[in-house]
């Protein structure tokens, strides 16, 4: 009989060796944050950043009725804006739960991504344009779930009503109408859609909206613009989006509701508009194209198949090899001497670029920048420089948290040209020695201009760039000795990129003629020519090393190809007028708004400002009510609360427990303001359990047994962000100790040691560590990594019970016979403190943390060995849609062989017997996997199956087993 306590002790105690929880990204404690207050936002940002502060808090009150007016006319309540100045990466976004927007403020140098426009004022119009779209969501049943449940639950209902395009797309739509140069103005955008579209490549919605593993297909930015666009166009209606949204958001929970509210307003469901709208496209950029003469050019690269890949940014290293940055659905981006018939030769793969939409090369070395992170703090990241010696075959990292963005290496290799981006939102031209890193000049800004993609001249005696300011951007060159500043093209709107100073000759991209085209301005003679004429876009222009060829990226229905063209002048056509071929197809758009010039006269109002306290701010309940939980054994009640500066996490509530017909309430808090994140968690409640036990009699009988338990737990983590290469590395280290109390145990069965009522105290270590190579969109696993997880608890602070465990678990990647095939290794060992003593049986054991063989059901061992050998392949892409239901995307297998060995020690004192048991387990099988979609919903979800052969051992019957698959949990 007493043998069963120590398993009942596994319900009693609800312990569970937790794993790593969620990171906040926040910022390090030291930096002090302000506050400026207006009508409609509370803009916080570090010290030293007030000015630009002031700036956004004028700016996002001149754009807040404007923005509304097509989308509902309802001005959002007042929102909180972190301005984050210590991140090198270029974003912003909105967010409930809570509610918020961050922009992140240092600009991308890539003039195909923020066009003419200044970064802030860019992040300004689009992610206001996403605080109005959220403001229109709390309606109908949505505003009915809002109340309900919060902030978290009229998100999610948000996004299932309305697909992604739509946000973005709208969102992209009004920085294009109330800017000279947002991105539906800007030919690169649309390049790879409008070369699909003309090239037979024309999707049906469901591949064009969920996206494939065979084909390339347009993000939903892309998408979203022109659908949007094109409803406003055809319909004349600029409120159009804002009956349907809001038609949409009314009624979340039905299927398709966005398909119905099209319906509703334009008379014809979701497909059938898109289809429209792909009618339109196609007829307006086959008129771009009419009576267009092509250049002549000559293909370099070679592509082995047609599997969609770009090979960017020619180089011609001094020993004449080409080398280009090769990416595409299939690879990751590596840079690769490209040899005229023979295989691509794969040099080096750097770590996570920062992208500049340029390389630069002198003797046989190439710069570029590269994100590297702080280990701790997720907003702090840097922006630095490195280079590889195709020579050496060495790569140098030439500084360290910085935050440079573009880099160009001088023609004699012993100095770099970048912007150096501070703080306070200042660039600044700076030259670095290529050795040390170090600064030896700064040119001046006093016009406060955003300088961007800086190059050397062919004879190193001058630096150019392209100047960006409130009059659009210009074309300058600075003589590197005295820092004079020379205007070859005075400031437009015109996009104009990527500029090469060639002696007299002032090489540069620009869209003038609706097509992106490669130009030169002549500085002698002040003549304009233009030197290509490409059906989809020419970009990256690179002048050979004897100066008789240029060599450029012409993109194709494939991707980026490589082509080279003769530098000769009698060959261009000089501009005089350039023929307008641009579709202005976001033209009935921007007359609708009627704000194309809002951004040109922005008030100056000096608001107050004052301190932001983070621990004043500490609470900020933003979700509530009852929640989902995917145990639909029990429900969930309780409050959330999030800091808007990511600080400090709470959630306080009760859980009740459906089948035990018990309940507890819980605490959790989670503070991450310091460099370990502290971890608190309590609950209290009551428990019950039926178990059959063997009475005196030796009959089997049912017994109820209910107790009240407390538990409490607090815990230090320390995760750290490694990542400095192509590989993704992070280590996390924590420790938990916790104690739970059982009392009022009332049990109505007697037991030989009467334990029930005690105390168990445990301490729980935990470190996770992952290294594992960049994949791409088809690699299913890493093709090189390393993984693994540790966790030891133990019970040394004494109480009524002992518990201890020690569980290990790594994974082993590597490259498959095939490319996307995948070969990898699992191992895992477990201890258990196992003593079954009849005279003291106090013992806990803790859940299994170690895979068991599949095939086999789970047991409990003393000790317990596993191995496991998996190869992984995709089998098929067949992009099928039956109809809005499912969408099929890919189908892949994982062979396996799995092998594990146990050992158990029974120990009984009182009778002096000790039996040891041990055994082998064998399995072999395979999991077949479906990618896809349901309900247009884009999250990919693998359902499928798994056949497996176990055999037969002393503890198991073995044989064969069918069983169905999500993901890789079987059932």
């Amino acid at each position: 009989m007493q043998k069963y306590l120590c398993f009942l002790i596994l319900t009693i105690v609800p312990f569970i060796v937790r794993g790593q929880g969620e990171v906040l990204d926040n910022n390090p404690p030291a930096i002090d944050w302000r506050q400026i207050n207006t009508p409609g936002f509370r803009i916080i940002f570090p010290e030293g950043f007030s000015e630009e502060a002031q700036r956004m808090a004028n700016t996002l009150e001149h754009l807040r009725a404007a923005e509304t007016e097509s989308m509902g006319e309802k001005i959002p309540k007042k929102i909180s804006l972190i301005l984050q100045n210590q991140n090198s990466v270029s974003n912003g976004f909105v967010t409930l739960g809570p509610r918020r927007s961050e922009f992140y403020t240092m600009p991308p140098q890539d003039y195909n991504f923020t066009g003419t426009n200044r970064w802030l004022d860019l992040l300004a119009v689009h992610e206001y344009r996403h605080i109005v779209q959220f403001e229109q969501s709390r309606t109908g049943w949505n505003k009915f779930f809002y109340y309900l449940f919060g902030e978290n639950t009229q998100a999610g209902m948000a996004f299932s009503a309305a697909p992604q395009w739509f946000w973005e797309g709208d969102a992209t739509a009004i920085e294009t109408s109330f800017t000279h140069s947002g991105r539906g103005r800007i030919p690169s955008f649309n390049k790879v859609f409008r070369s699909n579209l003309l090239e037979g490549k024309r999707f049906n919605y469901h591949k064009q909206h969920l996206r494939s593993f065979k084909d390339y297909v347009p993000n939903h930015y892309i998408l979203g613009y022109h659908f949007v666009t094109h409803l406003r166009r055809r319909t004349g209606d600029s409120d159009i989006w804002g009956k349907v949204s809001n038609s949409a958001f009314s009624w979340p929970f039905i299927p398709f509701t966005f398909s119905n509210a099209l319906k509703k307003h334009t008379g014809s469901y979701l497909v059938k508009n898109y289809e429209m709208m792909m009618d339109e496209l196609d007829s307006v950029w086959t008129g771009q194209l009419k009576e267009l003469n092509i250049t002549t050019f000559e293909t370099v690269n070679g592509r082995k198949s047609k599997t969609f890949t770009d090979y960017s940014n020619p180089q011609i290293l001094d020993n004449g090899e080409l080398i280009v940055l090769k990416s595409g659905i299939g690879d990751i981006q590596q840079f690769v001497n490209v040899k005229s018939g023979s295989k691509d030769e794969v040099v080096f793969i750097p770590g996570i670029m920062n992208e500049s939409g340029m390389l630069s090369s002198a003797q046989n070395k190439v710069v570029w920048n590269e994100m590297h992170f702080d280990p701790r703090w997720r907003v702090r990241s840097y922006s630095v420089i490195k280079s590889y010696d195709f020579e050496t075959r060495q790569v140098k990292t030439i500084t360290d948290k910085t935050r440079y963005s573009g880099a160009a290496i001088s023609p004699d290799a012993d100095h770099i040209v970048t912007v150096l981006n501070t703080e306070d939102q200042g660039t600044y031209l700076v030259v670095l020695d290529y050795n040390t890193g170090e600064e030896v000049k700064r040119f001046d800004n006093p016009e406060k201009a955003f300088y961007s993609m800086a190059r050397w001249s062919s004879d190193g005696k001058r630096v150019v760039a392209l100047k960006t300011t409130t009059e659009g951007r210009s074309v300058v060159s600075f003589e590197v000795n005295s820092g004079v500043e020379e205007t070859h093209i005075f400031a437009n709107h015109e996009n104009i990129g990527h500029p090469v100073l060639y002696g007299n000759m002032l090489f540069y991209s620009s869209p003038i003629s609706g097509i992106d085209n490669i130009y030169m301005y002549d500085l002698e003679s002040g003549k304009y020519y233009q030197v290509t004429s490409s059906k989809y876009g020419a970009y990256n222009p690179e002048i050979s090393n004897d100066g008789m060829f240029i060599y450029y990226n012409d993109h194709t229905v494939n991707g980026l190809d490589v082509v080279k063209v003769p530098l000769d002048k009698s060959k261009w056509d000089q501009v005089v007028e350039t023929k307008d071929r641009s579709v202005k197809y976001y033209q009935p758009v921007v007359d609708q708004e009627g704000h194309e010039d809002i951004l040109n006269d922005v008030p100056d109002t000096e608001y107050p400002e004052k301190k932001y306290s983070r621990v004043g701010h500490m609470i900020n309940i933003h979700s509530w009510g009852p929640f989902a939980n995917t145990d639909l054994n029990s429900a969930q009640f309780g409050v959330f609360s999030q800091d808007v500066l990511s600080t400090t996490a709470i959630s306080l509530g009760y859980q009740y427990d459906a089948v035990e017909e018990t309940g507890f309430g819980y605490l959790n808090v989670s503070y991450q303001g310091f460099y370990p994140i502290i971890d608190f968690q309590v609950s209290k409640g009551s428990r019950s359990t039926v178990e059959s036990v063997t009475n005196e009699n030796n009959d089997i009988e049912d017994v109820t047994f209910n107790w009240d338990e407390t538990s409490v737990d607090v815990g230090l983590r320390l995760p750290l962000l490694l990542t400095r290469s192509k590989y993704h590395r992070e280590l996390s280290i924590g420790n938990e100790v916790g104690i739970t109390k059982v009392d009022n145990f009332n049990q109505n069965f007697r037991f030989l040691d009467q334990q029930a009522n005690g105390e168990l105290y445990t301490n729980v270590a935990t470190v996770s560590y992952y290294s594992l190579l960049k994949q791409s969109t088809r690699d299913i696993n890493s093709k090189w990594g390393q993984s693994f997880v540790g966790s030891y608890t133990s019970s040394p602070f004494g109480g009524d019970y002992d518990a201890g465990q020690l569980a290990l678990r790594g994974t082993l990647y590597f490259p498959g016979i095939f490319k996307h095939h995948s070969f990898y290794l699992r191992g895992a060992y477990q201890h258990k403190l196992w003593k079954l003593d009849t005279l003291n049986n106090d013992t806990y054991l803790l859940a299994n943390q170690i895979p068991l063989p599949r095939g086999y059901s789970h047991s409990t061992w003393e000790d317990f060995f596993f191995a496991s050998v998996n190869y992984t392949l995709p089998l098929w892409y067949p992009d099928i849609a039956l109809g809005p239901v499912l969408n099929l995307k890919r189908i892949r297998a994982n062979l396996f062989y799995d092998y594990g060995y146990s050992e158990i020690d029974l120990i009984n004192e009182a009778q002096r017997v000790k039996l040891q048991r041990e055994d082998t387990y064998r399995s072999v099988g395979a999991d077949v996997l479906f990618d896809v979609n349901f309900l247009r919903f884009p999250a990919d979800i693998a359902l499928g199956f798994r056949f497996s052969y176990a055999e037969a051992n002393n503890f198991k019957s073995g044989g064969s087993k069918f069983e169905f698959l999500i993901s890789n949990i079987s059932f």
